[in-house]
């Protein structure tokens, strides 16, 4: 006859099983080829690009980010990410990340990659990833136009590019319509403008397996009918 605090160990022990944590990566652009840019960023051009992009499902937080940019060499910029409002294209609430200022250290495309991070995000909700001079635009007046990796051409509606031409601060980035006459935006048109290659890599809580799960639950179901079958004694 079994004991029934065997049955039950025996349980208990099918839930000691590997976890695996619900992490996930977004990459904007996976056929971009290397070289196609977005042009032009800088000032008298482009002060902000940025690309909106949907956190999926099981993620809970930015770990990084990254991005291409070519340019000429001191060339400053910063890089943010903030929740985005669809409806009134604009970012909103504060800045939930905002990096040092980063300097070109040569002509080429190279890749920008922010990492240690830990921002809290929601599943389902849009953020927008940007790369913006706002802060040092007076700065860049020596440089001609840099280059952000993407592709002109792609019409992925997850991109907006716009263009501011005073430097007020990334205050003036916040609660402003990115759509507007004026603005250079084109967050309704489709992605007409192109969109950015963009790799973000996300972390989440650690969850069961789908074959843990499905062991748990035969072992829970086997639980329950022997204990009636001794309860039925």
């Amino acid at each position: 006859m079994y004991s029934c605090r065997y049955i039950l160990a025996s349980a208990l022990a099918l839930t000691v099983l590997p976890v695996i944590a619900a992490g996930a990566s977004v990459n904007t652009l996976p056929s971009w080829n290397g070289t196609d840019t977005i042009c032009c960023m800088g000032n008298p051009e482009t002060s902000t690009y940025g690309e909106a992009i949907t956190t999926p499902a099981g993620a809970t937080n930015i770990t990084s980010f990254s991005f291409w940019l070519q340019g000429d060499t001191g060339f400053e910029f910063q890089s943010f990410v903030s929740a985005w409002d669809n409806t009134n294209y604009a970012l909103t609430g504060s800045m939930l990340y905002l990096s040092p200022v980063t300097t070109l250290a040569d002509g080429n495309m190279d890749e920008f990659t922010f990492s240690g991070l830990n921002i809290p995000v929601t599943p389902g909700t849009i953020y927008q990833f940007g790369v913006t001079i706002d802060n040092v635009f007076g700065a860049d007046s020596g440089f001609y136009s840099e280059y952000l990796g993407g592709d002109i051409l792609s019409n992925g509606n997850s991109t907006y590019y716009f263009d501011w031409s005073n430097d007020l601060g990334n205050s003036s980035l916040l609660y402003t319509n990115w759509n507007t006459a004026g603005a250079g935006g084109c967050a309704d048109n489709g992605g007409a403008c192109g969109q950015a290659a963009y790799l973000v890599n996300y972390s989440g809580s650690a969850i069961p397996e789908p074959g843990t799960m499905t062991l748990i639950g035969s072992a829970l179901l086997g639980l329950g009918v022997l204990l009636r079958k001794r309860l039925a004694r």
